[in-house]
């Protein structure tokens, strides 16, 4: 009886410990560590985004969002605030990404060697689709530019003139709309 009891008072004490009964439980989720790499179509990559982040607050590892389709829904991610390691939007036909609530990138992993935030080739080259809106309003800091060559327009890259070594985002940072594009 005695046993009982002080196992139930030790549980109680781990799950405020935790914060699950004062209102400070976090969602936790595992993130991952694909790449560009993909297992079936936009759909199936799609269901994988929406079991692995809905009502994920903090991804501990790696955001990958990859081959998504124009039509999919990704309020879901709205609720991530932080991501241990890096966030890769790439080969994607939707046109915003809401991270609205994003805050921190931590960037344990970087990808590519080099980056924390890496977007690219988001469009479809035979239809109107692409991202044209980055919703990382919460998001701030310095991230160092890294200099490898001067930079060339593409179509992926929206050139900054800033200083060339630092690129600042204390302000909410909206990507342009329109894209201008070289054939």
């Amino acid at each position: 009886m005695r046993v009982n009891r002080a196992l139930q008072v030790l549980g109680f004490l781990l799950s405020l410990a935790r914060g699950s009964e004062v209102g400070n439980s976090q969602a936790v989720c595992p993130g991952t560590l694909n790449g560009l790499s993909v297992t079936g179509d936009a759909e199936n990559q799609y269901q994988t985004l929406h079991k692995l982040y809905e009502k994920c607050e903090v991804v501990m590892g790696n955001l990958e969002i990859v081959l998504t389709g124009h039509n999919a829904d990704l309020s879901f991610l709205q609720w991530i605030r932080e991501v241990t390691g890096y966030v890769l939007v790439a080969m994607n036909e939707f046109s915003t990404l809401p991270l609205p609530n994003l805050r921190v990138v931590r960037g344990t992993q970087v990808y590519d060697g080099k980056f924390a935030i890496f977007v690219m080739l988001n469009y479809n080259t035979n239809s109107s689709h692409a991202l044209r809106q980055l919703r990382l309003t919460q998001l701030t800091g310095q991230f160092p530019v890294i200099p490898s060559r001067p930079p060339q327009p593409t179509r992926d890259r929206c050139l900054l003139d800033h200083d060339p070594r630092l690129l600042p985002l204390s302000a909410p940072f909206t990507a342009p709309t329109t894209l201008t594009t070289q054939v």
